[in-house]
């Protein structure tokens, strides 16, 4: 079961206006509010202590109580309180620089602990030996899921795997007549809504391709097309300024995914690892 501060953090952007308020006091106030009343949390939030009660219901528990208890069963470390948190937006009109930094700092450490905390490691397991076993493996991606699918795709080609990433996907399709069981796409998509994406996913699978999906932790298309389904946290509306939390934990992802379809032959693939480095060294400026 998710604990709950990665349920507030996910959930925040679909909140109404007085949950976000009350979610901004929670996220940076997480040891206070234990000892905090509703009336108290409601004072503190600009809310009315009713919508504080609403409020934790929503988020799953029974009461304020039950929603202490989930809170004081993921306290942050001792070193991390304190740490400025906020869960939206990542920029405002009276941010400098150095405030810039402190927010997607905070941002980036609490994804990377949602990540690690929700992720399947049987479904990892699963798209790692469907890689290992692939006769040629397609990558998917748009936008910033491209950067995703494209960093997976040069990993596994040093690493020797026949795999292919192309940006258009009208030309990928066309590949897919193609494909068959032995073959696999993974699809890079944190909406899961892209159609393009989608339309391709269903043509591998009309060809019987295993079909790996890279995508948010939130209902969509894509989850339902998939073979298997990788979820990255849903911390982002798919509306957002741009892709931060996403595209940190979708490269991840196709980290864990790559470091997975090579530890069983590592002490070979090193070995080609180093002679790929080699072959670029002549395009290298040499330093005196």
């Amino acid at each position: 079961m998710d604990h709950i501060m990665l349920k507030i953090r996910e959930r925040y952007h679909q909140m109404s206006k007085g949950d976000k308020k009350i979610s901004d006091f929670v996220l940076e106030n997480q040891d206070r509010i234990l000892g905090m009343t509703a009336a108290d949390i409601a004072q503190a939030s600009g809310v009315s202590p009713a919508s504080v009660i609403r409020y934790v219901k929503k988020m799953g528990t029974d009461g304020l109580d039950g929603f202490k208890l989930e809170l004081a069963a993921v306290r942050e470390k001792p070193e991390n309180r304190g740490e400025w948190r906020m869960a939206d937006p990542i920029l405002s009109d009276e941010d400098d620089l150095n405030t810039i930094c402190s927010k997607l700092q905070a941002r980036t450490e609490s994804a990377f602990r949602d990540f690690f905390y929700q992720l399947d490691k049987e479904a990892l397991e699963q798209a790692v030996e469907a890689v290992k076993k692939a006769r040629k493996i397609y990558l998917l991606g748009l936008g910033a899921s491209y950067a995703a699918a494209y960093d997976l795709f040069h990993k596994l080609r040093r690493a020797g795997f026949d795999a292919s990433c192309y940006q258009d996907l009208n030309m990928v399709t066309e590949f897919f007549n193609y494909i068959d069981q032995r073959d696999a796409v993974l699809a890079f998509s944190y909406s899961g809504q892209s159609k393009e994406i989608l339309y391709s996913c269903e043509k591998a699978l009309e060809k019987n391709a295993k079909v790996i999906a890279v995508t948010r932790k939130a209902d969509s298309p894509l989850r339902k097309l998939a073979d298997i389904c990788l979820c990255v946290p849903d911390l982002e509306d798919v509306r957002r300024v741009g892709a931060f939390e996403s595209l940190q934990t979708s490269l991840m992802m196709g980290c864990l995914i790559y470091l997975g379809a090579i530890r069983e032959d590592f002490k070979r693939i090193e070995i080609e690892l180093v002679k790929t480095r080699k072959m670029v060294e002549g395009l290298k400026k040499k330093t005196e």
